[in-house]
């Protein structure tokens, strides 16, 4: 597990580590620059000519140092000034008098040719307004360079909490950033205008990250082994679970048999469809191996007998994927929550007939998990989609807190929440993944990690780790434009078995 950070939170780990442990503030700017500094030694020659370009905060300290670094390194570097803001920090004041007695160059303004490396060290993780005047015209000259570009902390205009452009924003090659991964850096298009990000560590102390605890987390690939379920060697099919997945209806076959699917392929024992009379051949020849039960949704005694045979039999239900907002789908719902007791997945239509009887589930025993997308949570919440975007975290902690559920709000970067402090932020996937029944996939795979015994907040946060990593699998294998939800699904199981494999060697 590592954490991300907001730019509040990094500002009290920086805070803490200067004031509590009395780490100074320039052995932590010097640190800062080295990581620069190596890395444009690593990839460019001695003698390339560098452009630093810098303000007057501490941001623009590193850059000061990072170009003075270069500058004893045999680098050709020029250091450009803006000077748009009415105040200098103590330790931009230091590192500026060092590069004035070394007589770095200094350029009077910002061209557009010539250089090989351009640096933004203008603006860091505190900016919370939009960047104008001196600076955003600085911003346009560097990105019109044709050079590499990269930036110091987080590209300048870069929201650093939701990763949305201020006004204007730097467009980097590479962004160098310290102690902790920002949010910024993978939500809104911060993760488009920031390049390739790489963490760096200058120092900060483990005991600064835990007085502060930032409220994300997220898993990396190497984690999965130890994170999956434990299969014994003496199992056998009832030993991994029973998941149903009611939805389907006519002419809307699809989305259910992902879901099953993806379960069976994350390594559930036994996987029933529950659907409408009508999607009985498709179920049986697209997918065998589950068990079948069928209905006919204008008979309302028959839903019902179907509902309870379903609840009699599963481990986990899934409850929602093409099911229709029809009246037979509105009792399949409220039957579901009134008398299952185990555990629950709702999603797509299971979420929009939620939305109106939301208060079942204060009354409902099962576990819930709930995966809406941001307009399946507007409708939940009542907030519009463009402030759910923006305060994902807050939107899904705050309806997890009041329900006693596990919300999966689901986005390019998928925000878990049970209700409590601390969130799991999922940062795998691509945008090939943008393609009907990627979340069908995504409730299958969770379903089939709570059937072997995780909780609904381990199966959500782990089950969209698989799912983004599936789909940059699928990506790689059938290109950004040519995947689609079956490629997703054949996937889970080889990335699965991929990373298996190499905590083995």
């Amino acid at each position: 597990m590592r954490y991300i950070a907001s730019g509040e939170e990094m500002a009290g780990i920086d805070a803490y580590t200067i004031d509590e442990i009395g780490v100074p503030q320039l052995v932590l700017m010097e640190r800062a620059a080295l990581c620069v500094y190596d890395y444009i030694r690593e990839h460019f020659d001695e003698g390339a000519k560098v452009l630093v370009v810098c303000e007057s905060g501490n941001n623009g300290g590193d850059g000061v140092a990072v170009a003075r670094l270069l500058f004893l390194g045999g680098f050709d570097v020029e250091l450009h000034f803006i000077g748009g803001l009415s105040k200098q920090s103590e330790a931009f004041k230091v590192q500026m008098n060092m590069a004035k007695k070394l007589k770095i160059k200094m350029a009077d303004e910002i061209v557009n040719y010539g250089y090989d490396v351009v640096v933004d060290a203008i603006f860091g993780v505190g900016l919370k307004r939009a960047v104008s005047g001196k600076q955003a015209e600085a911003v346009k000259l560097m990105n019109g360079i044709e050079g590499f570009k990269l930036a110091v902390d987080m590209p300048t205009g870069i929201d650093t909490d939701t990763g949305f452009i201020l006004g204007t924003a730097f467009k980097a090659d590479v962004t160098l950033t310290f102690g902790l991964m920002k949010t910024g850096l993978l939500s809104g298009m911060g993760n488009e205008y920031a390049g390739k990000v790489k963490v760096c560590d200058i120092g900060f102390p483990k005991q600064a990250v835990d007085y502060v605890n930032p409220r994300l987390y997220t898993y990396d690939s190497d984690e999965i082994e130890e994170l999956l379920p434990f299969r014994r060697g003496d199992s056998h099919k009832g030993s991994f679970g029973r998941v149903s997945v009611i939805g389907g209806s006519f002419n809307m076959a699809g989305a259910p048999m992902f879901a099953a699917e993806a379960a069976y392929r994350m390594g559930c024992g036994l996987v029933r469809v529950c659907t409408v009379d009508a999607n009985r051949e498709i179920v049986q020849t697209r997918l065998p191996e589950a068990v079948l039960t069928t209905f006919d949704p204008e008979d309302p005694n028959d839903v019902r007998r179907a509902v309870k045979d379903t609840i009699d039999w599963s481990d986990v239900i899934v409850l929602g994927p093409g099911l229709s907002r029809e009246e037979y789908a509105a009792l399949i719902l409220e039957g579901v929550l009134h008398d299952y007791d185990k555990k629950l997945i709702v999603d797509a239509d299971g979420l929009n007939l939620l939305a109106k009887v939301k208060d079942l589930l204060l009354k409902t025993k099962a576990e819930v998990v709930l995966t809406p997308h941001l307009a399946e949570m507007s409708r939940l919440n009542g907030e519009k989609i463009a402030h759910i975007k923006e305060h994902k975290y807050e939107m899904a902690k705050a309806f997890a807190s009041e329900y006693k559920c596990v919300v999966a709000l689901k986005d390019a970067r998928t925000v878990v929440s049970d209700g409590s402090r601390q969130a799991y932020l999922n940062t795998t996937g691509d945008n090939g993944m943008a393609t009907g029944g990627s979340g069908d996939v995504l409730t299958g795979i969770i379903a089939g990690l709570m059937a072997q015994g995780l909780s609904g907040m381990e199966a959500a946060s782990l089950g969209s780790l698989l799912h983004g990593l599936a789909g940059e699998s699928a990506s790689h294998e059938m290109g950004l434009y040519g995947v689609i939800a079956g490629d997703i699904v054949r996937n889970v199981s080889r990335v699965i078995e991929r990373f298996r494999e190499s905590e083995k060697e």
